[in-house]
């Protein structure tokens, strides 16, 4: 208790003086405090209308026969869950996935679009590598990191279908580690962004499924898959089964070396309708394929660059015509 009244006027000085000088955006200190592991257990994936694994009439379609299924892992060190406060998306905490990239400031990570905008709205907001179900924010391998500032493509919107859906990527800087831990590429290391050149490549696509009925102990998905080309987009496409709510995000990545666990990450699950079909089946998936867009993205993460200088002229599609129904 405060038992002089100057003490109280200079209490609310410096009270005043810290809440005007933090960033708006910066995460709450108590990040470790409020993720529990009750309350990870309990997000929702951003991307909920994927295939949820669950039977009934809204159930979504079976895969053909013959298509591959994913194989869950122990995951990998640079590969994480983002975890945020959803009050802007109906009141519960949300999910998505990410990946750590390799950047000077060793703080940047890859995500999709559609995740970012949750991100860029909420409070209590966090990256965690190789997530563990179960565990408390002090108990994830290498820590939690709260998420600082947000980078997203001004043109882009929402899981839409246009082809502005090419735009389906954003980065994440995160502050260090508040256990004392430090920078994150220091403990996970990282994927090298890379722009693709072509459309067929041999990908490592990683996600976490956080579907119950799917993947109980919320366990990372890789599916090792030959990607071919979305007609009528500047996206990949890949299918292999698996693929429920929450992989969103995630990194499709090249020629993994896990003794120096280093990649190179060519796309990341989003893009037209955030990343998968009309029908949101979890065997169909799409990422954008990274040209120049991507590249000025990625510069403006790195330079820290501020929102309102982040301008793009109009976006000008592949050239060719977008396709009404994705099947």
């Amino acid at each position: 208790m405060l038992r002089s009244p100057w003490l109280a006027v200079l209490a609310l000085a410096l009270l005043s003086g810290a809440l005007s000088t933090a960033p708006a955006t910066a995460a709450p200190p108590d990040a470790d405090a409020f993720w529990t592991a009750e309350r990870m257990a309990d997000a929702v994936p951003v991307d909920s209308a994927r295939a949820t694994g669950r039977s009934g009439p809204r159930a979504a379609a079976a895969a053909p026969p013959g298509i591959r299924k994913g194989t869950y892992f122990g995951g990998l060190p640079m590969v994480g869950t983002f975890f945020y406060d959803g009050r802007p998306l109906g009141g519960t905490v949300t999910s998505c996935t990410g990946s750590v990239v390799h950047s000077g400031g060793k703080d940047l990570v890859l995500t999709a679009g559609h995740c970012a905008m949750g991100l860029r709205r909420a409070t209590h907001r966090i990256f965690v590598p190789q997530y563990r179900h179960g565990l408390s924010s002090a108990g994830q391998p290498s820590g939690v990191y709260a998420v600082n500032r947000v980078f997203v493509d001004p043109r882009y919107e929402r899981n839409t279908k246009k082809p502005v859906s090419d735009l389906d990527f954003a980065f994440a800087r995160l502050a260090p580690n508040s256990k004392g831990k430090g920078k994150v590429e220091d403990l996970t290391g990282s994927l090298t962004f890379t722009q693709a050149s072509g459309y067929r490549h041999k990908a490592t696509v990683v996600g976490y499924p956080s579907s119950e009925a799917v993947n109980k102990r919320h366990h990372a998905l890789r599916c090792d898959v030959p990607t071919s080309r979305l007609p009528g987009f500047r996206q990949m496409r890949m299918t292999c089964g698996g693929f429920h709510g929450g992989v969103s995000g995630g990194p499709w990545i090249k020629d993994y070396d896990p003794v120096t666990r280093t990649g190179k990450v060519i796309g990341n699950t989003g893009g037209y309708n955030g990343g998968g079909n009309d029908q949101n089946v979890d065997w169909i998936t799409y990422s954008p394929l990274y040209a120049k867009d991507a590249q000025a993205l990625y510069d403006d993460a790195v330079a820290g660059t501020k929102d309102a200088d982040i301008k793009r002229p109009p976006y000008v599609p592949s050239g060719l015509r977008q396709v009404r129904q994705v099947r």
